[in-house]
C-alpha cells in the first residue's frame, strides 16, 4: 500500500489506466451484467444512465460513470462484509435517528445526539464488517448467493399475494 501522496503523474496514469480498463467493457456487456446480478430494473437503468456519464479532463475524454462503477462493484466484491455491516447499520442509525427526532419537544434537542450515535453505529457496522472480512474470506459469495435466494424467494411470495389480490 503506498503511504506518501501521490504525485501528479502517478494520477494521470491511474486514470488513464482506469479509463483503459472502463473502455475495454462495452456499455452492453456492462447493462447486461447489471441485469444478471439480480438488481431491480430502476437500479439497472440509473446505473445504466451512470454507465454513460464521460468528462474531458485535458484533451482526453474519460469515461468517468464506468471507471466509478467498476471501482465500487470491485469494492463490495473485494469487502462483502464491510459493505453489510455498513448497509445494515446505516438502517438501523436511519431508524433511531428518526425516532429521536420524533420525540415531540425534547426531539430537536436530542437531534445533534441522535447524528452522533447514528454514525458512530455506521462506524462500528463498517468495522465489525472489516474484521469479518479478513476473518472469513470467500464467505461473501455465499451470503450474495443466499440473500439473492432469500429475494427470489420473497418476490415470488408477493406476486402470488398480489396475483391473488388483483383476482378476488
Amino acid at each position: 500500500m503506498q503511504t506518501g501522496k501521490m504525485t501528479i503523474g502517478q494520477a494521470k496514469l491511474k486514470m488513464t489506466l482506469w479509463n483503459a480498463e472502463a473502455e475495454s467493457t462495452s456499455s452492453m456487456d456492462l447493462y447486461l451484467w447489471l441485469q444478471e446480478i439480480g438488481l431491480p430494473q430502476e437500479v439497472v437503468t440509473r446505473l445504466h444512465q451512470l454507465i454513460r456519464n464521460t468528462v474531458r479532463i485535458g484533451k482526453k475524454v474519460v469515461a468517468i460513470g464506468k471507471v466509478v462503477l467498476i471501482k465500487i462493484f470491485e469494492f463490495v466484491k473485494a469487502h462483502p462484509l464491510l459493505v453489510a455491516g455498513a448497509g445494515i447499520c446505516a438502517v438501523v442509525a436511519c431508524a433511531i435517528y428518526s425516532l429521536t427526532v420524533s420525540i415531540p419537544f425534547l426531539g430537536q434537542f436530542l437531534e445533534p445526539v441522535a447524528r452522533a450515535l447514528g454514525i458512530g453505529i455506521v462506524t462500528t457496522g463498517a468495522v465489525v464488517g472489516h474484521i469479518l472480512d479478513k476473518q472469513f474470506t470467500g464467505v461473501g459469495a455465499n451470503i450474495v448467493e443466499v440473500a439473492r435466494e432469500f429475494f427470489q424467494l420473497l418476490t415470488d411470495v408477493f406476486s402470488a399475494v398480489a396475483h391473488e389480490v388483483a383476482f378476488t
